[in-house]
């Protein structure tokens, strides 16, 4: 790397860090810090999510996708993109609206307000290696993709 990615990256992260800095001093609870103050739309609720699962990782993965399965493989794109937007017109606005009236902070909060707390446990537990499945796919993919150029 020459001097100038470096320069590029430290200030990118010196950016980040500043913002993070300024809105960390705007939040007065915990309502603010994880939910935004609950003065977010179930639509931007929705969109946020979209934009989550439609990363890098996503992106990336099913070029590979495409290139191992042709357009078939393009068929998880379009099915994921419908199951979304469904979810955020459909699913969305009526658990945020369970939300704002009982203060849940997670989606295992509202499966122990529905179902009960080993429900909720068995959903964090699924989530969370899930999640940690993913995160470590990512962290493997990049320097194998470094390799394949």
């Amino acid at each position: 790397m020459s001097a100038v990615d470096y320069t590029v990256f430290a200030a990118y992260l010196l950016g980040v860090v500043a913002i993070g800095f300024y809105f960390s001093r705007q939040n007065e609870d915990v309502d603010d810090y994880y939910v935004g103050g609950r003065a977010i739309g179930p639509y931007h609720v929705g969109l946020s999510i979209v934009a989550t699962d439609v990363g890098g990782g996503f992106s990336i993965g099913l070029g590979g996708l495409g290139f191992t399965m042709g357009l078939s493989g393009s068929w998880l794109l379009f099915t994921g993109l419908i199951g979304a937007w469904l979810s955020a017109v459909l699913v969305i606005p009526r658990v945020k609206a369970i939300d704002a009236e009982h203060g849940m902070l997670t989606y295992p909060d509202f499966l122990r307000w529905r179902f009960g707390d080993a429900t909720a446990l068995l959903a964090a537990v699924i989530s969370g290696l899930g999640y940690l499945g993913f995160s470590g796919a990512q962290i493997l993919a990049g320097p194998r993709g470094i390799w394949i150029l």
